[in-house]
């Protein structure tokens, strides 16, 4: 049975991220992600600089640490967890909206009252007005919660994930259009043995497990399936555990979670607007220390790259966004 979040239409999925005419424009395809103590942007080009973000913000307070950082489909938001901009955040880390340009920073004050400290990694709409966080505040272990920003107020958390019977639900991703959630669910956290992936509105309706270990659509063997992504055809990337950990898609079509290119040891995936997916990759010939290097490849795994050998990236989550890029100029260098 194809699952519903699937059958979406892909309008939905295109709206916002560079490929519909209605979408926004002006912010280049981009990852977010953590290394040492700090937050960065990338820019998904072979030659690309980092960006230090925090480095925009010489006067936010105390100098971290900063937990992740995220951003929205289209790259206009950015969202980290950091002790940063307000002293309710100092000693524990909560939750902080920055603009694309690196100008503002809104903490998160649901109903002007106390700050948001989540349970790990959370995800920002295209809006810049609806963030889906974890807190272990539900009947589960660990549910999700989604706050609106309406005419300036964070309003309060409303519970997503009430219909999961899945202990621990996280790693929240959303569409383009903000109406949809794609998760880790699962008996255990941080995407262990067990985990499989979930889906939800971001109103809280209509939960239902997308693809867990043991269904028919998992690859054999499988153990977890986790960090899910949407990808701008429709369909859903992630990474599963079977015989090693590699990058899958699910896709509305017969034939189950189909293996995306040759390379093992291949982590946390998410999928920037043109549909290249980047991942923390650990298998490079070159790569005796197990680090975490960011790898960018094309929809069908061929023409990939590593724009950052050496440098160790935190497994908490990353970010794509921004606008479509040209796949031949990016690629034009093959794989480093």
């Amino acid at each position: 049975m194809i699952p519903d979040i699937l059958r979406m239409p892909l309008a939905l999925l295109l709206t916002g991220v560079g490929l519909l005419p209605n979408s926004a424009d002006g912010a280049p395809a981009s990852v977010v992600y953590r290394a040492g103590d700090d937050l960065f942007r990338l820019q998904a080009a072979p030659d690309a600089v980092p960006e230090a973000v925090m480095a925009a913000f010489p006067d936010a307070g105390i100098a971290g640490p900063d937990r992740w950082i995220n951003q929205s489909p289209d790259g206009e938001w950015l969202l980290v967890e950091t002790e940063r901009f307000d002293p309710d955040c100092h000693g524990w880390a909560c939750l902080a909206r920055i603009d694309g340009m690196l100008t503002a920073v809104e903490t998160l004050r649901p109903m002007g009252g106390a700050v948001l400290h989540p349970d790990g990694f959370a995800a920002i709409a295209n809006s810049g007005n609806l963030v889906v966080f974890p807190a272990s505040d539900g009947p589960n272990d660990r549910d999700l919660y989604a706050t609106q920003r309406i005419d300036g107020v964070w309003t309060a958390p409303t519970l997503l994930t009430g219909a999961s019977t899945h202990a621990y639900n996280e790693q929240p991703a959303l569409s383009a259009d903000g109406a949809h959630v794609i998760f880790d669910c699962g008996p255990v956290p941080y995407g262990q043995t067990g985990t499989g992936l979930c889906s939800v509105q971001s109103d809280g309706s209509n939960f239902e497990d997308v693809l867990l270990p043991g269904d028919g659509d998992a690859p054999i063997g499988t153990l977890a399936i986790h960090h899910p992504a949407f990808a701008p055809d429709g369909s859903l990337v992630m990474e599963i555990e079977a015989g090693g950990e590699r990058i899958y898609r699910l896709s509305g079509t017969a034939g189950g979670a189909q293996v995306i290119g040759s390379f093992n040891n291949d982590n946390s995936p998410c999928v920037l607007p043109d549909g290249r997916i980047v991942s923390l990759w650990l298998g490079a010939p070159d790569n005796t220390s197990g680090l975490h290097e960011l790898k960018l490849m094309g929809a069908d795994g061929n023409n990939a790259f590593r724009p950052l050998p050496g440098i160790d990236v935190s497994d908490i989550g990353i970010g794509c966004g921004g606008g479509s890029a040209s796949v031949a100029v990016l690629f034009a260098n093959g794989f480093e």
